[in-house]
């Protein structure tokens, strides 16, 4: 650590321009001259780094070499699928506050292609550089993880059933910790740089916030960043006043302390989203057709979640799968109205129609005749308008459902039994003898599909 070759004051160690070997004191008493000293460019592009930024090299190698990881196992590098990139450790609600709180941290080092990675690692780059300036690298890392973890939180708070990924948050968390180290620690600089570093690093935070209404963006995640790291520099502004052998151990008792007020936050925030937790529960019950369980978790998150058409589509499902069948009926209907163009939901739905002689209820479901494709819902189809005495059109979907499938056995016995209704009584033979000859196993409408 250098000191001032006039009063032996210890020097800052970063400046702007050519460093100076004398202090701020001792320089407004030398004449002035005009010179490259008296000039002061943006930070990131002149100013003079005493060390090399360790901790900004260890983030982006992380989040790079984690990337190519995630390239190497095949997912998509411009647009990769959602359910991947939470294969890998996204934050997802379900997922982290039913025990995988590990998302919190690995979430930071994720992120959805290479035009997210790229933004990411440039602001990173600049103002990781910039903390190095100011702090000591182990608390660089410990700033970026406290505040990613932050960021995390908050974004859990505000909708913890969406999937969250990427290094903006723990990015915003090292801004908000260079605005207030900047603008409360003492670092021995002209009041005109600080000012010049402040103003970079609020206009980066308030025009990042400012691109993040635009949707598409966890704005939530980047504002507990933000805030997070305000908090955290504040206290970490305070070291600036200690003696040099005393402010590593300060910071790191700051961030140790942030480390504990985060664990405490996570506790309320946990139980407050426990609806959450639930679906993740009913998901995986569902999953492993334990449908029992999935239903007990399910109402208990669509209690709290209403308006989830896929949580009642489960929900539905399970139900049927039990012998539910009206309850079934019930959540079908009210995932229906939250999403009225949920294909399995009609389809589901207009097989219970079908079952339980509502044909009435069932037919205003299907789309025109000309778009069915799916052999089963072209049977359930038929079968509708032959219950509602529409014989011409039931045979019209049964013959479609025929060539879409033709070992169905029950679309050639209906077909059958609207034939023989029409007095085509040798056509109605035929499909009979066709029904006969195919095994029973060959294929049966099954309403127990996964929801989509």
């Amino acid at each position: 650590m250098a000191n001032c070759r006039q009063c032996g004051t210890e020097l800052p160690s970063f400046s702007f321009g050519n460093a100076s070997p004398y202090c701020k004191a001792c320089r407004s008493q030398l004449p002035v001259t005009p010179g490259p000293e008296a000039t002061y460019s943006l930070p990131v592009q002149t100013a003079v780094v005493s060390k090399p930024p360790v901790a900004t090299y260890i983030l982006l190698a992380v989040n790079i070499v984690v990337f190519i990881a995630m390239l190497v196992s095949g997912i998509d590098w411009l647009n990769p699928a959602v359910d991947k990139v939470l294969q890998w450790g996204a934050d997802y609600g379900p997922l982290t506050f039913n025990g995988q709180y590990w998302r919190l941290i690995t979430s930071m080092f994720l992120h959805f292609g290479i035009i997210h990675i790229a933004g990411n690692m440039w602001c990173l780059w600049s103002l990781g550089q910039l903390a190095e300036k100011l702090l000591d690298s182990s608390s660089v890392i410990g700033a970026y993880l406290l505040t990613g973890v932050g960021a995390s939180l908050l974004s859990l708070s505000w909708d913890p059933m969406r999937v969250s990924a990427g290094a903006s948050g723990a990015i915003f968390g090292i801004a908000g910790v260079l605005i207030t180290t900047l603008y409360y620690g003492k670092h021995n600089l002209p009041k005109e740089s600080v000012r010049r570093l402040l103003g970079y690093v609020v206009r980066f935070s308030f025009l990042n916030l400012l691109f993040g209404l635009r949707g598409h963006v966890d704005n939530m995640a980047h504002l507990g960043g933000l805030v997070s790291g305000l908090i955290i520099g504040l206290f970490l502004a305070r070291s600036f006043t200690s003696p040099v052998e005393q402010r590593t151990h300060q910071r790191r008792t700051v961030l140790a302390i942030g480390v504990a007020v985060l664990l405490v936050f996570l506790v309320p925030i946990a139980r407050a989203k426990q609806y959450a937790a639930e679906f993740g529960k009913g998901q995986i019950a569902f999953d492993q057709k334990a449908y029992k369980a999935a239903i007990e978790h399910m109402q208990k998150y669509v209690a709290e979640r209403p308006n989830d058409a896929y949580a009642h589509a489960i929900l539905g499902t399970s139900l049927e799968n039990t012998g539910h069948l009206d309850n079934a009926v019930h959540e079908y209907e009210l995932a229906l109205a939250a999403a009225p163009n949920y294909d399995y939901v009609k389809e589901n739905l207009v097989e219970l129609y079908v079952k339980q002689n509502k044909p009435e209820k069932a037919i205003p479901l299907f789309p025109g005749i000309q778009q069915i494709k799916d052999a089963e819902t072209l049977y359930f189809y038929g079968q509708a308008l032959s219950q509602t005495g529409d014989l011409s059109q039931a045979e019209n979907a049964l013959r479609k459902s025929i060539r879409a499938d033709g070992k169905l056995i029950e679309s050639h016995q209906l077909l059958s039994q609207v034939l023989q209704k029409e007095g085509k009584t040798e056509e109605a033979k035929a499909e009979q003898d066709i029904a006969d000859l195919l095994e029973p196993e060959s294929a049966s409408p099954d309403s127990t599909k996964p929801a989509k």
